[in-house]
């Protein structure tokens, strides 16, 4: 994962779990805060697989995110 990639997930993290803190489960929110401290923290530049790891790590809280987001619109509905 080169810089600006890695840099861009860490931010739209941070966003995520600003805007959405109140309606996530804490599991989600700490998949968050883990996610976001192994990538400031380390430098995920090398091996190609642990950059797909990370890749896949980032995409997967994403998904969690949008997930119980839909769901709680839809039960408001």
């Amino acid at each position: 994962m080169n810089t600006a990639t890695k840099e861009n997930s860490v931010e739209l993290l941070k966003k995520l779990r600003d805007v959405y803190q109140g309606q996530l489960d804490t599991s989600v929110i700490e998949e968050i805060e883990t996610v976001i401290a192994a990538l400031e923290s380390c430098d995920c530049s090398g091996a190609m697989q642990d950059s797909e790891d990370w890749k896949m790590r980032v995409l997967k809280v994403i998904a969690d995110v949008i997930r119980f987001v839909t769901n709680i619109t839809e039960l408001m509905k």
